[in-house]
């Protein structure tokens, strides 16, 4: 067996054997640690275990902190428990792969000892604790059995050299070379400097930098500049289009989509790049089901739920929601039973008609999601409630993507990343049966992941392309670096204090520093260079997805190299200086489209079938308005039916708290006020208060509102005590509210609602209640334009 081993190798990789070649692997560290294991007889530990591992080194760190609790993370460990497992964790797996004993002395720094103290805990017979093996502890047993048992590997080539790999790797190769293993290394190919590629990569690889030269301009190395990576993206697929010869290797460093959209527009073959994020609809359910949980709901995260395209409910039924939450944001008010209601009485009439309709399931998921018990936001809810119903999540996207005949991968993951929360819940000790919101947000946000998904798959005759900087393990005639910009990582910084790896190298225990990463990301950074032997392009955007970005460093050397570099650059957007790419490629061309004045637009539309725009039976008060003041508005409402959509909007504040107003008055009202004092006006609203909130305007009680809601309450309280009283001391009673009054204009039926009216006697006055607006309603009915 041989295999092609690098730091990078878990991804693709360019070039392999252009045949199958049986016994011939390239792998990277988790792919070599997966057949080592297999070939020793150590198979059988999961892959993605990390975090129960983190789980279960917090417990671990919470009995640390019952033994001493003045130690060195306990400030962290209060702020954020799982961010500080996670730490640690890597800091003792870092140790582990070191060699390290964790051998407790006298002189151990404190931070080493705590770890050290740590792994006896665990270790010990007389405490329960547990930590599944992870790559380290993996690797470590690699080690030890890898003189005692016989495998099949007869020798490794290593891209990176030696001295660069992590410490633990070099133990494993010299291991491995003891058993009888031949170790390699893969060279890069020798080259003259007598062409500007390589006369770019001698200044790279030479200590001694010489003189700026004079750039040739044989096209071996041609840098093509603009200002979106889009833009980019259309030229070179044109370019492929037109030059069908020209067929280079693409890196695509950080898997964007953009080159390979184009391509698929052009009619060329799509690469097949996978596309990762968090923004599928499937996997915003995660993070957004566990509103459902607390009270106050929040109507911003309900109204996300509902409106996905994939989620456990159906789809007209979450549209009535959407548009009811939007217009009342909180639940089971009046009109929110009314809308549930009719909506189930239509469902099961339309059910008895129509067999694909499963009533019961539907109803199941309403009830499941809104009619289950709450818990107060600033108090714990169950563990139990909150494993139900990321059971239930899991079940349901596997049932899903099992019907969708496996079309829907994001759907796989979601139900894999709803169980792993569900293990980790189970994984919680005894004593944490209740769990706080941020809690639980924090358990959501650590399996919390992007979803790969293939938007199109890899088509015949695509361009090669690989995407990590030494994913390139042998020479390639021509190369495409795309997004030639910064995208690595800006720092390194070291986790240990000197005094620790003071005591760690007596021990002779050597850890991976900022000075070893450094030195190997520089070798990395020069391998796709050095490994062109004809022709290198380098493409550098301004901006990247709407971001700016900076340049890749090596621009720099290229600066430093050449003294007239911009004889080889060519900007697509000025198209200034394409001499040289004229002479190698058939350039595409830009059209100037022309522009079209459309001329001042007309200030009336002609309606086809006007005879369809029947009288209405009936008008109101807000019809008539924008007929005699504003006609096409009525035309657009009213005939038409022309509507704005609420859906994915609450409305806003003041529109809010006018209909929360309306609504105190009109129960207010309906209580006998005539004896009341200001006193017993405001005991009524406090009681009423929180109970009308959370029912039609919640966005009042989430957290961060709370100013808004107390001037609010308080507004709503003056306001009620003025009118009570002045009704008291005029002598007048209240005669109904929201009464509905008729009429006739010009022979028409008017309809409409009087807000409040009162009776005193014969007489009778009606009270339109507004929230706002006072000087502009005084100035309309001064100048009789308001009609009620």
């Amino acid at each position: 067996m041989t295999i092609y081993f690098g730091l990078e190798l878990d991804d693709l990789v360019h070039p392999k054997q252009n045949n199958t070649t049986g016994g011939i692997h390239y792998f990277g560290p988790t792919a070599l640690l997966f057949l080592l294991e297999s070939q020793l007889g150590l198979i059988g530990h999961p892959n993605d275990n990390e975090f129960l591992r983190i789980e279960q080194y917090r417990q671990l760190l919470h009995k640390i902190l019952e033994i001493d609790d003045r130690v060195f993370f306990k400030n962290s460990f209060e702020a954020d428990q799982f961010a500080t497992a996670t730490a640690l964790l890597e800091r003792r797996d870092e140790l582990l792969l070191a060699d390290w004993d964790f051998d407790l002395q006298s002189d151990t720094p404190q931070r080493l000892a705590v770890l050290a103290k740590a792994e006896q805990v665990l270790k010990s017979d007389e405490n329960d604790y547990c930590l599944s093996h992870g790559f380290a502890d993996r690797f470590m047993d690699v080690l030890a059995f890898i003189k005692k048992r016989k495998h099949s590997i007869q020798q490794i080539f290593l891209n990176e050299p030696m001295a660069l790999l992590p410490y633990h790797f070099q133990k494993l190769f010299k291991l491995l070379e003891t058993t009888g293993v031949k170790i390699n290394f893969l060279q890069v190919k020798n080259f003259k400097a007598n062409s500007d590629l390589n006369r770019f990569k001698s200044f790279l690889t030479n200590q001694n930098k010489p003189a700026k030269l004079t750039v040739s301009k044989d096209g071996t190395l041609l840098l093509l500049k603009t200002k979106r990576e889009t833009s980019a993206a259309s030229y070179l697929a044109k370019l492929f289009q037109k030059n069908p010869d020209f067929r280079p290797v693409c890196l695509i460093p950080e898997k964007n989509r953009a080159l390979d959209n184009a391509l698929v527009q052009e009619g060329l073959p799509s690469l097949g790049i996978l596309s990762a994020s968090l923004a599928r609809p499937s996997l915003q359910i995660l993070k957004l089901i566990s509103t459902f949980l607390w009270n106050p709901i929040d109507p911003y995260k309900i109204l996300e739920f509902v409106s996905l395209s994939v989620k456990p409910l159906a789809d007209d039924l979450a549209k009535h929601i959407a548009r009811q939450m939007a217009k009342t944001p909180g639940l089971k008010s009046e009109a929110w039973y009314i809308m549930i209601h009719r909506y189930f009485d239509e469902l099961q009439e339309r059910a008895k008609g129509d067999p694909n309709i499963n009533f019961q399931e539907i109803k199941n998921q309403f009830e499941f999601w809104f009619n289950r018990k709450r818990y107060n936001i600033t108090s714990r809810v169950p563990k139990e409630e909150v494993i139900s119903i990321f059971q239930y999540l899991a079940k349901w996207a596997f049932k899903c993507f099992e019907e969708d005949k496996s079309k829907n991968t994001s759907l796989l993951v979601l139900s894999q990343q709803a169980q792993r929360v569900t293990q980790l819940l189970e994984a919680l000790p005894e004593s944490d049966k209740l769990l706080s919101n941020l809690e639980l947000e924090r358990i959501v946000r650590t399996i919390y992941k992007p979803s790969p998904v293939v938007f199109q798959k890899k088509q015949l005759g695509h361009l090669d392309y690989f995407h990590k900087l030494s994913g390139i393990i042998a020479p390639v005639p021509k190369l495409l670096w795309w997004n030639f910009i910064h995208n690595e990582q800006d720092h390194f910084f070291s986790k240990w204090y000197q005094h620790e790896l003071d005591y760690l190298q007596i021990l002779d225990i050597r850890l991976t520093g900022p000075k070893e990463k450094n030195k190997l990301l520089l070798w990395q950074r020069t391998r796709p260079i050095l490994h062109t032997q004809e022709q290198l392009i380098l493409v550098i955007p301004q901006m990247v997805e709407g971001s700016k970005v900076q340049a890749n460093p090596l621009l720099g050397d290229l600066e430093a190299c050449f003294e007239n570099l911009d004889k080889l650059q060519f900007d697509i957007d000025s198209e200034t200086e394409k001499e040289l790419f004229e002479q190698i490629f058939v350039l595409p061309k830009k059209i100037r489209l022309a522009h079209k004045q459309l001329g001042k637009p007309k200030a009336k539309i002609q309606i086809q079938h006007s005879d369809k725009l029947k009288q209405n039976e009936e008008e109101t008060f807000t019809s008539l308005d924008a007929l005699f003041y504003y006609p096409y508005q009525w035309v657009f409402r009213h005939k038409i039916k022309l509507k704005k959509s609420s859906i994915l909007s609450v409305v806003n504040d003041n529109t809010l708290m006018g209909n929360l107003a309306h609504r105190f008055f009109e129960l207010m009202f309906r209580q006998d006020i005539s004896k009341w004092k200001k006193s017993n006006v405001e005991e009524w609203i406090d009681r009423q208060s929180y109970r009308m909130l959370a029912r039609e305007g919640a966005v009042l009680l989430l957290y961060g509102r709370e100013p808004e809601k107390v001037a609010f309450i308080n507004k709503i309280k003056y306001a009620a005590w003025s009118l009570v009283s002045m009704i008291q001391s005029n002598g007048w009673k209240v005669l109904q509210t929201e009464m509905p009054l008729a009429g006739k204009f010009q022979g028409i039926p008017v309809k409409g609602k009087a807000d409040l009216v009162l009776q005193r006697g014969d007489e009778l006055a009606v009270v339109d209640l507004k929230w706002r607006g006072a000087a502009r309603r005084e100035k309309i009915i001064k100048n009789e334009e308001d009609l009620q």
